[in-house]
């Protein structure tokens, strides 16, 4: 009847009042400690579409933004999706390495940089736009890096632009290497909460971190 068909719109809400009360959002769960409802999504086909990944996802996904070329339009195939809640995201992320159209999917939680507009105004949209401009931070020059320690697949990056966001240090690595981020962590000075124009990625492997790491000394937004 109308009542099931708006229940199954929902996602099921009827059934868990708490799953859409916003006050609950991001509250820590099992699975999930830091209640964090944004993740990064690696390895996808590129067949697929919204209606394919959500219901890959449990049918929760609120937004989702796909990481295109900026230039061409090119898929990545790599997206940022919001969930429903903080329950949701973890059940998702529990699903990574399931396939899906015969790719094992990457999945991991990305919370947002603080003054980022996520989750974004339209429920999908395509990444690539990069703002022009802007401020500078860090010094100049390329700095040598440190011998690598066995195993490592996290690099530290520094003297970035402001303009840096989760698409474009994505693209940037995908682009010039085809090196999948797993995960990044940008830092902010503690008192002002400025973002200081350095931060960390982590990498899915070994290789992969290699790779990135010849990127030393590379333009990235005109710095």
């Amino acid at each position: 009847d109308e009542e099931d068909a708006n229940a199954d719109q929902d996602g099921g809400a009827g059934d868990d009042p708490d799953a859409t009360d916003p006050s609950k959002k991001n509250k820590p769960c099992k699975g999930n400690p830091t209640g964090v409802t944004r993740l990064f999504l690696g390895n996808l086909p590129f067949a697929v579409d919204e209606t394919s990944l959500n219901d890959f996802l449990g049918g929760h996904m609120t937004h989702v933004k796909w990481i295109t070329d900026k230039e061409t339009g090119r898929f990545y195939g790599s997206a940022f999706v919001e969930m429903r809640n903080s329950k949701d995201a973890g059940e998702a992320v529990a699903k990574a390495g399931q396939d899906l159209m015969g790719r094992d999917i990457k999945i991991n939680f990305a919370a947002s940089r603080p003054g980022d507009i996520w989750p974004p105004k339209q429920r999908v949209i395509t990444g690539g736009q990069q703002a022009g401009g802007g401020g500078q931070a860090g010094g100049y020059g390329t700095k040598a890096m440190s011998e690598k320690p066995e195993g490592c697949v996290k690099l530290f990056i520094g003297n970035l632009s402001y303009d840096i966001d989760d698409d474009a240090i994505t693209k940037f690595f995908a682009s010039k290497v085809e090196a999948e981020l797993k995960a990044v962590r940008w830092l902010h000075h503690k008192d002002s909460g400025d973002f200081k124009g350095v931060g960390y990625v982590e990498f899915w492997n070994t290789e992969a971190c290699e790779k990135a790491a010849t990127l030393n000394g590379k333009d990235l937004l005109g710095r």
